[in-house]
């Protein structure tokens, strides 16, 4: 069962992905036309380097190519392509060796930039981002969605770290990563987290239930409240260790992000545990144990809304009334054992005899009805003719020739569903009158006295 909310997160992770690929494109089309602009948004500020862009338009395909029932080769391989690339950068970090010259493209551009005095390299902040992702995207590409969302978080965790440093002024907090590679990868982030919104956390987040609700509330204030606060108390006291104050911020907001994550687990955990019970009860009430055909409970039910849908529509309607013939007699002759397994029995063989849009329910002790949605008085009589035949013709193991005697009757204009069974039942009567094992229609039936019809008749 999909939410609401959880088909509109898939739908967005194509568009993200896209976003993603398309402006880290963007970014080095800024290396190519010399606009420095697009990939130092910010005068003598981070740059994005080549590699990261190539990074991140690379988690950005994987993410655009991602179906949820199809193959995710291309998945996998663009996942695999950036833990290479970031593994490699991160041991370049370790080491100082170099490993990466061959692949980088704009070497000459770089040089440039260098020569004046704007060396642009990966960042320890965007390697481990770029890890991340592509961790997570090759858990998606295995389907491992719960292992693909906390790799994902965590690698959202490193741009979000850069906005904050970029509001508060805490150069810190962003290091190398420039403003471009901390929106590129909170695009492609996403789109990588939102794969996998069908399953565990963000499945407890996404629910439309009560622990649903009040997780996407909590995350929403979680995060942007302290953000808030702590900005407007950066601008606005003076001598305060900012560095430390945004620090707090951060970490408070994923703290609380996280609490309210496994909260919600929980939460959907026991709102589902709940649904189930009720759905169990709700069945208990409405289900013949004997027969696991509906009760007369649910018959009404049911049946008063096939009655309002007839109103509208002006389709036809019919009931069958069915009773088994001389079934006091089974229960004497032959014990109640055999009696219950006759009833479980015609039961079975009246399934296989209904159509799909017939609704089937056991009305009391050995008596049974059948509403017909689209059906006529004649096509209720045809098909209680072919019940009956098939009965006839059924074995019944412990007891002898079983027979059913049914009445049918079509639903008049403004007609309550009790008065088209009682109808029925009355040329259900008839039929037992007349010799049983029979149908008979309600149209033909002339009205019997009282004293007829409460005398007993098996």
């Amino acid at each position: 069962m999909r939410f609401p909310q959880i088909i509109r997160a898939l739908s967005l992770v194509r568009p993200l992905g896209l976003s993603g690929a398309l402006f880290s494109l963007l970014i080095l089309v800024g290396y190519m036309a010399g606009g420095d602009v697009l990939f130092r948004p910010m005068p003598g500020g981070p740059a994005t380097h080549p590699l990261s862009a190539i990074a991140l338009m690379a988690l950005g395909l994987g993410a655009f190519f991602w179906h949820p029932r199809q193959s995710h080769r291309a998945v996998l391989s663009a996942g695999c392509f950036v833990v290479l690339l970031a593994s490699l950068r991160l041991l370049e970090i370790a080491t100082g060796a170099v490993l990466l010259n061959w692949l980088t493209p704009f070497s000459h551009e770089l040089a440039e930039q260098a020569a004046a005095g704007h060396a642009i390299s990966t960042g320890v902040n965007t390697a481990l981002m770029s890890l991340s992702f592509g961790l997570a995207l090759v858990a998606v590409g295995f389907k491992h969605y719960a292992v693909a969302q906390q790799f994902a978080f965590v690698g959202l965790g490193f741009p979000l770290v850069s906005v904050t440093g970029y509001a508060y002024g805490i150069d810190k907090f962003y290091g190398q990563m420039a403003m471009t590679t901390a929106l590129g990868g909170i695009m492609v982030g996403g789109a990588i987290l939102l794969s996998g919104a069908h399953r565990s956390f963000l499945r407890s987040i996404l629910s439309p239930w009560v622990g649903g609700k009040v997780a996407r509330v909590q995350i929403l204030l979680g995060y942007v409240v302290p953000f808030l606060i702590g900005y407007c108390l950066a601008l606005t006291i003076a001598n305060n260790p900012l560095h430390q104050f945004g620090l707090f911020c951060v970490l408070i907001s994923a703290f609380i992000s996280i609490l309210v994550a496994f909260t919600a687990v929980i939460q959907e955990e026991i709102d589902r545990s709940r649904r189930s019970a009720e759905r169990r009860l709700i069945l208990v009430a409405t289900l013949d144990s004997l027969t696991n055909l509906p009760n007369r409970r649910r018959f009404y039910d049911h049946g008063q809304w096939l009655l309002e849908r007839v109103r509208r529509s002006g389709e036809s309607l019919s009931v069958l009334m069915l009773d088994i013939d001389f079934f006091k007699q089974i229960n004497d002759t032959y014990g109640h054992a055999t009696g219950d397994a006759v009833l479980q029995q015609m039961a079975a063989a009246a399934r296989q005899v209904l159509r799909r849009q017939d609704f089937m329910a056991r009305y009391g002790g050995e008596e049974f009805v059948i509403i017909m949605p689209g059906t006529n008085l004649s096509g209720a009589l045809k098909l209680g003719e072919k019940l009956r035949a098939r009965i006839e013709t059924t074995d019944f193991p412990g007891a002898n020739r079983v027979t059913v005697s049914l009445g049918c009757a079509e639903y008049l204009a403004d007609e309550t569903l009790p008065d088209l069974v009682a109808r029925a039942d009355v040329a259900l009567y008839q039929a037992k009158r007349e010799g049983r094992n029979r149908v008979v229609a309600a149209a033909e039936v002339v009205p019997m006295p009282a004293d007829i019809l409460n005398s007993p008749v098996e």
